[in-house]
C-alpha cells in the first residue's frame, strides 16, 4: 500500500515494530510450504469471502484506518504475495 500512497513507510515500520515487540511472526519460517498458490487457496476460503468474492481489509491513512473492499487490484495482490514469499526465502525481489 506504500506504493499506492495509501500508507507511508514509517507506518509500515511502526507496524513491524509492534508485531516484533509482541513476538508475532513477520516472515515465513524457513521450512514453510507457503507459496503463491497456497496463499491464494487459503484466502479463497477465508471468512471475508462472500458470494465467491474475496474481500480484503487494506490499511489506508493512519494506523487504525482501513478499507474493507472486494474491489482491489488482483495483480497487485499476487505481486505482493510473490514478493513476500521471495523475501522470506531470501530471494531478491
Amino acid at each position: 500500500m506504500v506504493e499506492r500512497g495509501w500508507i507511508d513507510e514509517s507506518l509500515v515500520k511502526r507496524i513491524y515494530d509492534i508485531l516484533i515487540k509482541a513476538n508475532l511472526p513477520v516472515e515465513l519460517p524457513v521450512d514453510s510450504p507457503m507459496n503463491r498458490e497456497l496463499f491464494l487457496k487459503l484466502m479463497s476460503v477465508d471468512k471475508k469471502v462472500a458470494n465467491g468474492q474475496l474481500r480484503l481489509i487494506l490499511l489506508k491513512g493512519d494506523l487504525g484506518n482501513c478499507v474493507f473492499t472486494g474491489e482491489f487490484d488482483e495483480k497487485a495482490m499476487v505481486e505482493t504475495i510473490d514478493e513476500f514469499v521471495a523475501e522470506c526465502a531470501g530471494q531478491p525481489v
